[in-house]
């Protein structure tokens, strides 16, 4: 008996979407963090080139960055990595669960520019 290959792969719907499984989840200590976090502020007095090629959010470059550094990342390519290998971690920082993300050139002129309006 042969089997009709469009059998093979038919699609289950999801019962719940990856948003509302974290809900269900404890909250992670980065959550906690970002959640009494206003990083407005600091968004405000960035020069207005700030996003990136690909327009990449202000705020959530900033957040990565926060979590970078309460999560003891080492380097920025260390962060990208994470960013790009872990849909949680990528998500609380504010991106797309299956949205690129920023590169490390990207996450790296971020910096130097949070540390030269920082400066002046």
């Amino acid at each position: 008996m042969e089997r009709d290959e469009a059998t093979l792969y038919i699609r289950q719907q999801c019962l719940i979407s990856f948003e509302d499984a974290l809900k269900m989840q404890p909250e992670t200590r980065l959550e906690k963090i970002f959640s009494t976090l206003d990083l407005n502020l600091i968004i405000s007095r960035l020069p207005r080139k700030h996003n990136g090629p690909r327009g990449y959010n202000a705020k959530y470059k900033l957040r990565a960055l926060i979590a970078a550094k309460i999560e003891q990342i080492p380097t920025m390519a260390a962060l990208v990595r994470r960013l790009k290998n872990d849909p949680v971690f990528r998500y609380i920082c504010g991106f797309g669960v299956i949205a690129s993300v920023p590169s490390e050139a990207t996450m790296s002129r971020f910096l130097r520019e949070l540390t030269e309006t920082g400066n002046s």
